[in-house]
């Protein structure tokens, strides 16, 4: 379980347990005893108020609403990632499969849609065709091309 998930879960357990207790209200119980030893209990309760009904119910809704939010962007980075994983594997595939590309020199890592290529490549065209296979991959962004043509020596 994700720590942003734990997080949500646990702001909204808090906000529960509050808004129980100021839903709830206060309990007071008092014994008297009476002069010929008679014992008497009286059990008072005071509910809150409709304003703090109103205040716990506005906090619940914020609270919910804000643990909402965070959810849903745990989601959203997860598919982000998730996606991200999906490109580069399918741009390495692509790179590993061109016969004027070799593959195996190149890393290739993808954040947010944007591909980065490093490594080597044995000649401009093939350091070209490699980051056109990249830019011809579905969902990539953009290609920061960071190869270098190796030189003889």
């Amino acid at each position: 379980m994700s720590s942003s998930l734990r997080r949500t879960i646990l702001a909204g357990s808090v906000v529960a347990l509050a808004a129980t207790g100021l839903l709830a209200g206060c309990q007071k119980t008092s014994t008297t005893q009476s002069p010929d030893g008679t014992t008497t209990t009286t059990t008072t309760t005071t509910v809150a108020s409709s304003m703090d009904s109103a205040s716990a119910t506005a906090a619940m809704k914020s609270a919910a609403k804000e643990a909402g939010g965070e959810a849903s962007a745990a989601m959203t980075k997860a598919g982000d990632a998730l996606e991200d994983g999906v490109i580069t594997t399918k741009v390495k595939t692509a790179l590993l499969a061109d016969p004027d590309v070799k593959g195996l020199s190149i890393d290739v890592d993808t954040k947010g849609g944007v591909v980065t290529l490093k490594g080597t490549a044995d000649k401009a065209s093939a350091m070209d065709r490699a980051a056109q296979i990249a830019r011809d991959t579905r969902g990539v962004q953009s290609v920061d091309n960071q190869l270098v043509v190796k030189t003889s020596g």
